[in-house]
């Protein structure tokens, strides 16, 4: 579980892509755990509930919008992993 597999699902998403199921299982769990102890601001609880409802068995099907708010998200988590210790290292 890492902000690093977060980070990955969500460029996959913004690229339309399908995440590999384990990582997308362990960048939720990890963007669930940031939210359940209140360290998270609203782009990270964003990430963690589009994360979620994809691992859930939820379908993404995200238009150029969508894409652009993935990646925007995957940016966020990322300094926040950079700010935090947490990684991953700068894309």
């Amino acid at each position: 579980m890492s902000l690093a597999d977060a980070v990955y699902a969500l460029e996959e998403q913004a690229a339309g892509r399908v995440p590999a199921r384990a990582r997308l299982l362990a960048g939720a769990l990890a963007l669930d755990t940031l939210a359940q102890r209140g360290t998270a601001d609203r782009d990270i609880l964003d990430a963690a509930a589009g994360l979620s409802s994809q691992a859930t068995g939820g379908t993404m099907n995200l238009d150029d919008a969508g894409r652009r708010r993935a990646a925007q998200l995957a940016e966020r988590v990322r300094a926040f992993a950079r700010a935090t210790g947490q990684g991953p290292s700068p894309a």
